[in-house]
């Protein structure tokens, strides 16, 4: 049976997945745009916890399942101006995703070709590697968001916790 510490922890954790899971849902606005982060909800389905005992004391590990942990951080931190770009055949796959609607160099709408959607993946990940792009701290930020909620309730349990186990070896 797990112990109300525990249960709360889990309790905890799943909180901070469920609202980091909010935070990817919020549109924003990037540059002067208003942009939604979430494309095809890969990272936004992908977000988990592992709760484990290191040196006795129990953390929370806040990560990615899956493929979406080859992106994830960027999307938490950014990415710095003048850094590698990202690799094309990502940005290619996200235009065919999202889907955007392409134009030429003077503002006319054009049809999205195979040669299209990669002239425009390219340029958007050189733009990419020169500018940088803004991350959301989409997991810092609910974990700032809940702990004051429950950070008396896991002290509270966790010295219960260990006034049980000390009784417990007492015997």
């Amino acid at each position: 049976m797990a112990s109300e510490f525990d249960q709360i922890l889990n309790e905890y954790a799943t909180t901070v997945v469920e609202r980091a899971q909010s935070n990817l849902r919020i549109k924003r606005r990037v540059r002067g745009k208003t942009v939604n982060r979430v494309s095809s909800g890969n990272l936004l389905n992908s977000l988990v916890y592992k709760i484990r005992v290191r040196y006795g004391k129990p953390t929370i590990d806040f990560t990615v399942k899956g493929t979406a942990g080859q992106y994830a951080d960027v999307i938490e931190f950014g990415r710095k101006p003048n850094s590698k770009m990202p690799p094309v055949s990502a940005i290619e796959k996200w235009i065919r995703m999202k889907p955007l609607k392409l134009r030429n160099r003077q503002g006319e709408f054009i049809k999205s070709t195979e040669s299209a959607i990669k002239s425009a993946a390219y340029n958007i990940a050189r733009s990419i590697g020169e500018k940088g792009i803004e991350g959301i701290n989409y997991y810092g930020e609910a974990i700032d968001d809940t702990w004051d909620d429950y950070k008396d309730k896991l002290m509270d349990a966790y010295i219960k916790d260990i006034e049980q186990r000390l009784l417990l070896n007492k015997r």
